[in-house]
């Protein structure tokens, strides 16, 4: 009993010490002087003028779809240039904006701004943490909206191939086609052309990267709960509610690949759902904490307006109209069903059987019902858990079915989780056929 509340004393600090840098942080960078922010974002006006709203990278695929309308508010709020403290600015989030009346949308409201259009007021987003521009303040003070782009998108290339080389090295390549098979499907190539995306997208590869780099020399560390708390905190604060669950779902089925490499029999699921536990604390208390910070230092009962949103994104009223659970899977699974989605996950499942069947031909004075039976008694828990971190993108959609409808051209990519444990689990059913 000493040793559990030891365990939670020490993760509530590095959920408060997690809270309080972001505040320095953000302190920090809003003391920036805006002038070479406002120059820079000037200079991608153009980018936002040609492309609109919500363009697609490839017409008719709406997985390719880019979130310009989300871009363009978070450079209204890096270049607000308001004489606001420092600790109202970073708490309130502030950006000038118009009425609806003036212009139809954020990136038109964007583009009024930096033309010199008057009639524009001050305007608040502190329910979240907006962590994003610790990186992107400095950022837009040297490079425009489309040379940052170019930056995420080398930064996740990186991340990507990093990631890879690791799972050749540490003897799981065979999982390297499922894994690819999700990027294809999330469609990854188009994820930096929105910094919306990125930021979740570059949590899910850098901590997946960490855990296959530090497992197993330091398994302990690694789940003991903290890292996929810290992974909570981290998405909490840079996301601006896109599809988090995607930095879980990764790092969690890459640790479990790390636990089956190394050929331990116990605990998957165990330790699948405790570290999925940690991550919802981290998530939930990390925002919470902005709450609390925004409601005492700024006097705007922060706590009532995110409990308000909470219900209004967990909530089936979508503009008036009721939707169920049913027609946000149908929403986002509709966002995939396109041939070459298709043909990826296939090809990885095809690839598998034909290693399955070798398997069992070269084995096949034994019988095939006993020998599948046998795997799958010896490693009912290992699939259990690998099927939990598969129904994670549906339980999210569960608890936010008011934004999974809405936002399903971003939400889908949770789906990338799906893929990539199933493939897994097919990939691991036909490695075992092949080594009886």
């Amino acid at each position: 009993m000493r040793k559990m509340w030891k365990d939670i004393g020490k993760k509530l600090l590095v959920l408060i010490a997690g809270g309080c840098a972001g505040f320095v942080m953000l302190l920090l960078v809003y003391a920036i002087p805006v002038e070479p922010i406002l120059f820079n974002a000037r200079a991608s006006v153009e980018i936002f003028q040609r492309e609109g709203v919500m363009p697609q990278a490839v017409e008719g695929y709406r997985a390719t779809t880019m979130d310009n309308y989300t871009d363009s508010w978070m450079l209204r709020i890096a270049f607000y240039d308001g004489d606001d403290s420092l600790l109202q600015k970073s708490l309130n989030n502030y950006y000038y904006g118009y009425g609806e009346e003036q212009t139809r949308n954020v990136c038109e409201s964007m583009i009024a701004y930096l033309d010199g259009m008057e009639g524009y007021t001050r305007m608040s987003y502190g329910r979240y943490w907006h962590g994003y521009l610790v990186f992107l303040k400095p950022l837009l003070c040297f490079f425009t909206y489309g040379d940052i782009r170019g930056i995420l998108k080398g930064v996740e290339l990186a991340l990507v191939i990093w990631l890879c080389v690791l799972l050749e090295r540490r003897h799981l390549g065979r999982f390297a086609p499922a894994f690819a098979a999700a990027m294809g499907c999330i469609e990854f190539h188009t994820v930096a052309m929105s910094m919306q995306y990125s930021w979740v997208f570059i949590i899910a590869m850098a901590f997946s990267v960490y855990i296959l780099q530090r497992y197993p020399d330091q398994k302990e560390k690694l789940e003991s709960g903290v890292l996929f708390l810290m992974i909570g905190m981290c998405t909490s604060f840079l996301d601006f509610l896109t599809y988090p669950v995607f930095t879980l779902g990764v790092p969690l089925m890459i640790l479990l690949l790390c636990r089956s490499e190394s050929k331990e029999k116990k605990g998957f699921l165990k330790s699948a759902v405790y570290q999925a536990g940690c991550w919802a604390v981290g998530y939930i208390g990390m925002w919470v904490q902005k709450w609390v910070l925004c409601s005492i230092f700024t006097g705007e009962n922060m706590i009532a307006d995110g409990l308000r949103t909470i219900r209004q994104r967990s909530g089936t009223d979508v503009m008036g109209t009721t939707v169920g659970y049913g027609d946000v899977l149908s929403e986002n699974i509709r966002v995939l069903c396109k041939w070459p989605y298709v043909l990826a996950v296939a090809a990885v499942c095809i690839l598998a059987l034909v290693r399955a069947i070798r398997g069992i031909i070269r084995n096949r004075d034994a019988k095939v019902q006993s020998d599948i039976a046998q795997i799958v008694r010896g490693n009912a828990e290992r699939f259990a858990a690998y099927l939990f971190v598969a129904l994670l993108p549906f339980m999210w959609y569960a608890i936010s079915i008011n934004h999974s409808y809405i936002h399903a051209v971003m939400t889908y990519k949770d789906l990338g989780i799906a893929i990539f444990a199933c493939a897994c689990m097919v990939t691991e059913a036909a490695e075992l056929c092949l080594k009886r």
